[in-house]
C-alpha cells in the first residue's frame, strides 16, 4: 500500500550508509585544505632536508672540508731582488749573479703521516746527494763538564779547544751549533762512534740538521742550491708526491769572474746569522732579509750592502691541498728592485797586473830568504793611488783567497787551511795590517821639522854611522843608535838626508831639546871618537804625534769604504804606560823619528800621506768606489773627490821635501834600479826597511821592505806604494816590483 506525504530523498544509496550527507560548498572548501596540507608538507621536507645536509656538512663531513678548503688557499711568495752588479772604472764585470735550481723544504707544509714525512725525507736524501755534519747541541751539554767535552771533541777533530769553545758557545749559532760540515763516510762513521759518548755531540744528516734548526718554519728552507737541471725538473715532476717541497729557479748564485786577485777588494757574500736576522728586524715584513737571504761579507760585498741588496717583491699564489701551485693573482703581483751596480774606481787589467809583480817581488825576496836561512818570505801589499782625487786604481794584499769558494760554501777542511795557513792569506795587509813604515816616513817628519823650524834648507848634522846616547846616571855607557850606512854619510842636508835615507839626521829632527828629569844637562849625543856633546833640538814626540795624526792622518781610519781597516798606532807616552805600563824615553822617539819602535801604520795610511806630499799639499779621502747606476744603467750618484784638508805646512817646504824624493831615484837609494821604466819617466820616490824583532847590536833581525814613490814628478798621476813583509831591504827587493807597476801604468814592458 502507497505511503502518502512522504519525500523521496535525492542521495544515492552509498551516501546513505554513510548515514551524513555532503554539502557541496564544504566538499569545495575540503579540497582546498588537502593543497595546503600537502604545499606545507613539501616545505616542511625541503627544510628538513636543508637541515640535514648543513647537519651532513658541518659534522659528520667537517674533516674533508676543511681539508678542501686548506687545499684552495692563498699564499704569498716573496720574490728576491736581484743583487746588484759590481764593476771596474771600464765596466768590466767583477761580480754577479747566475741563476739557478735550488730545492727547498717548507717545514711546516710537510705532511703529518710520518710515514709520507719519512719517504720524502729519503727521496731527498738520496736525490740530492745530502752529506752529513757534526753538530753540537749546547742545551744537551752535561751541566758543569762542558769543557771536558768540548776539550775531547776538538781533540779527535784536532782543532784548538778555545776556537771550538768559542763556535759553541756564539749566540749567533742557534740551537745547534754546526761544527763540521761535508763529512766523506768515513769521518761520519768515526765520528758516530765518538758521539755515542759525547753527550750534545751528533752526526746528523743535513736535512735533518736544517729542519730541526728551522722547525715548524713556514718559510722554505734550502736543502740545495746548484741542482743539475735534469735533476731538478725531475723532482718538480714529481712535485705532487712531494708535499712541502719547492723546486724553483729564482736562485741567484753570485760569481766572482774577475778571480781571486779581487778577492780582498770585492768580499764575498754568506749565508744572514740567526742575530743578524734577529738585529735586521726579524720576521716584521718591514725586514728587507729574509731568514735564508745572503749579505755581504768583507770588501766592497759588506761596505755597499745597502745599495747592493736590492729591495725584494712578492707574488699571491692559489694553491691545492698538497701545497702545489694552481695560479697566480697576476693583479697582486709585486716585482723586486735590483740591487744599484757599485762602479769601482779599480782598473782591473792594472789590478792583474800589479798582482803579478807583487808575487814575482815576494818570490825574488823568498829566495835570498832561503838562501840567507832567513824565515819564508810570502805576504805582501801593492798600492796605486791617484793623488789627485785619491781614487785606487789596484790595491793588492798577497796571498789572498778564492772568494769563490765562500759564496758557494766552503767546507771547514778549507776554511781551516786558510786559518793555519802562516801568511794569513784572510786578512788584507792594506787595510788591516799595521807595520813600522821605516825610512818612508823620513819625507813626512822633514815636512813637520821645516815647518816647526827646528831645521831649514841649510842645517847639516854630522853621520858618522850611530850616535851614543848616555843615561842620566852614566854619561859614558847609554844606548847606541845606528844609521844603516856603517861608515856613516858624513855631514848631510835635509835633502841629502832624505836623499840617501840618514838615519842620524833625522834622530836630531825627533828628539827634542829639554832637560831630562835628574839631570841638570839637556838631552845630548856622542859621534864616535868625539868626546863633544851634541845637544838634540828637534821636535819631540808631542808635536810628531800632532803632524803625524792632524796633518797626515796616521793613528786613524782612512775611511776607505772597506770593512775591518786597521787605526795604526801614534805612540805617546800616555799611550806607552797605558799599554805596557812603561815610561817615555828618548830613545822611543829616537825610533819613532826613523819610523819604528811603537810607531805602526797600515799600508793604506803611508800612501794617502805621502800622495799628500806628491800633490803639494792635499790630503784626499781614499775611494773605491766611483758611482752608483741603476738597472737600466743610468747614474744614481756619482761620489766626488773629497778632499779632507789642506797641509799646514808652507808650499816651499813640501816643494823641497819633493826634490829630495826625485833625488832618491836618480842619485840615492833607489839609484839605478828602474830597469823597465829607464828615465823616460820622471819618477820620484822613497825607500824603506823597517827593522824589528830581537836587536843585536843595535841592528833588528827582520826587516820589511817598502817602497813609494810617484810619477810623473812635475805633474803626479800616480803613486804606487810597495811593502814586502820581512822582504829584506827595500831597495833591493820592493823597488824591483813598483818599476813593474810603473811600467804597465805608463804602457811600457819590461
Amino acid at each position: 500500500m502507497r505511503r502518502r506525504g512522504k519525500r523521496m530523498e535525492l542521495a544515492p544509496p552509498h551516501e546513505r550508509r554513510r548515514g551524513r550527507i555532503e554539502d557541496p560548498q564544504e566538499s569545495g572548501e575540503r579540497r582546498l585544505t588537502r593543497r595546503a596540507f600537502l604545499l606545507r608538507g613539501l616545505m616542511l621536507g625541503g627544510f628538513g632536508a636543508v637541515i640535514g645536509k648543513l647537519w651532513q656538512m658541518q659534522v659528520r663531513d667537517t674533516q674533508q672540508y676543511q681539508v678542501q678548503a686548506e687545499g684552495n688557499i692563498i699564499r704569498f711568495e716573496p720574490l728576491r731582488a736581484p743583487r746588484g752588479l759590481i764593476v771596474d772604472r771600464h765596466g768590466a764585470v767583477l761580480a754577479q749573479n747566475r741563476r739557478s735550481w735550488s730545492v727547498a723544504v717548507i717545514p711546516g707544509q710537510l705532511p703529518d703521516d710520518e710515514t709520507r714525512r719519512a719517504a720524502i725525507r729519503a727521496q731527498l736524501i738520496e736525490a740530492l746527494g745530502l752529506d752529513d755534519v757534526l753538530v753540537v747541541r749546547r742545551s744537551a751539554l752535561p751541566r758543569g763538564a762542558e769543557r771536558e767535552v768540548l776539550d775531547e771533541l776538538a781533540a779527535a777533530l784536532g782543532a784548538e779547544p778555545a776556537s771550538l769553545v768559542a763556535t759553541v758557545f756564539d749566540p749567533g749559532e742557534g740551537p745547534l751549533a754546526l761544527i763540521r760540515e761535508r763529512l766523506s763516510p768515513e769521518e761520519a762513521s768515526r765520528l758516530r762512534e765518538l758521539a755515542k759518548r759525547l753527550p750534545g755531540v751528533h752526526v746528523l744528516n743535513r736535512y735533518d740538521y736544517l729542519l730541526q734548526l728551522h722547525a715548524g718554519s713556514a718559510e722554505p728552507v734550502v736543502l740545495k742550491q746548484d741542482v743539475p737541471h735534469d735533476l731538478a725538473l725531475a723532482l718538480a715532476a714529481n712535485e705532487l708526491y712531494l708535499q712541502g717541497v719547492r723546486v724553483s729557479d729564482d736562485t741567484l748564485v753570485r760569481q766572482y769572474p774577475a778571480g781571486p786577485e779581487f778577492a780582498h777588494i770585492l768580499g764575498y757574500v754568506g749565508p744572514i746569522s740567526e742575530e743578524e736576522f734577529e738585529e735586521a728586524g726579524g720576521y716584521d715584513p718591514r725586514n728587507p732579509y729574509l731568514p735564508d737571504d745572503y749579505v755581504g761579507r768583507g770588501g766592497v760585498e759588506q761596505a755597499m750592502e745597502d745599495m747592493l741588496r736590492g729591495q725584494r717583491g712578492g707574488r699571491w699564489i692559489q694553491t691545492d691541498a698538497r701545497g702545489v701551485e694552481i695560479a697566480e693573482l697576476r693583479h697582486r703581483r709585486r716585482e723586486p728592485r735590483p740591487g744599484y751596480t757599485v762602479e769601482l774606481t779599480i782598473d782591473a787589467e792594472l789590478q792583474r797586473a800589479v798582482t803579478q809583480a807583487l808575487r814575482e817581488g815576494i818570490d825574488q825576496a823568498n829566495r835570498a830568504a832561503l838562501q840567507e836561512g832567513r824565515e819564508p818570505v810570502g805576504s805582501g801589499v801593492a798600492i796605486v793611488l791617484d793623488p789627485r782625487n785619491g781614487e785606487l786604481l789596484a790595491l793588492v794584499s798577497l796571498p789572498t783567497y778564492d772568494n769563490q769558494r765562500f759564496a758557494e760554501g766552503i767546507t771547514q777542511a778549507e776554511y781551516e787551511a786558510y786559518l793555519n795557513d802562516p801568511f794569513t792569506p784572510l786578512v788584507n795587509f792594506a787595510i788591516s795590517g799595521t807595520f813600522p813604515p821605516g825610512s818612508t816616513i823620513k819625507p813626512i817628519l822633514s815636512c813637520a821639522g821645516l815647518q816647526e823650524g827646528v831645521i831649514d834648507s841649510g842645517t847639516t848634522f854630522l853621520c858618522r854611522g850611530q850616535i851614543r846616547v848616555p843615561t842620566v846616571f852614566d854619561e859614558q855607557g847609554g844606548n847606541i843608535y845606528v844609521c844603516w850606512l856603517a861608515s856613516g854619510h858624513g855631514p848631510v842636508t835635509v835633502e841629502d838626508a832624505i836623499t840617501h835615507s840618514c838615519n842620524v839626521f833625522f834622530y836630531n829632527v825627533g828628539a827634542p831639546g829639554q832637560v831630562p828629569e835628574g839631570d841638570d844637562e839637556p838631552l845630548h849625543y856622542y859621534l864616535p871618537g868625539d868626546p863633544t856633546p851634541h845637544y838634540f833640538a828637534g821636535l819631540g814626540i808631542e808635536r810628531i804625534e800632532r803632524y803625524l795624526r792632524q796633518e797626515f792622518g796616521f793613528g786613524q781610519p782612512t775611511g776607505i769604504e772597506l770593512a775591518g781597516e786597521a787605526a795604526g798606532v801614534v805612540p805617546n807616552p800616555l799611550w806607552l804606560f797605558q799599554t805596557l805600563r812603561e815610561y817615555w824615553s828618548v830613545g822611543d822617539t829616537i825610533n819613532v823619528s826613523i819610523g819604528q819602535g811603537h810607531l805602526a801604520c797600515t799600508p793604506l795610511q803611508l800612501a794617502c800621506a805621502l800622495a799628500a806630499i806628491a800633490n803639494s799639499g792635499s790630503y784626499y779621502r781614499p775611494r773605491l768606489v766611483r758611482a752608483l747606476r741603476d738597472s737600466s744603467g743610468s747614474v744614481i750618484r756619482e761620489f766626488a773627490p773629497e778632499r779632507v784638508r789642506q797641509l799646514g805646512i808652507e808650499p816651499q817646504h813640501i816643494e823641497l821635501v819633493r826634490r829630495a824624493m826625485r833625488r832618491v831615484v836618480t842619485d840615492g837609494t833607489a839609484k839605478g834600479k828602474f830597469i823597465r821604466t829607464g828615465d823616460a819617466i820622471p819618477i820620484a820616490g822613497k825607500t824603506g826597511t823597517a827593522e824589528y824583532g830581537q836587536a843585536v847590536d843595535g841592528r833588528y833581525e827582520k826587516k820589511h821592505a817598502w817602497f813609494a814613490a810617484f810619477a810623473p814628478f812635475d805633474a803626479p798621476e800616480v803613486l804606487v806604494l810597495v811593502l814586502i813583509r820581512d822582504g829584506g831591504e827595500g831597495s833591493t827587493f820592493a823597488v824591483p816590483v813598483a818599476d813593474a807597476i810603473l811600467a804597465t801604468y805608463f804602457g811600457r814592458s819590461g
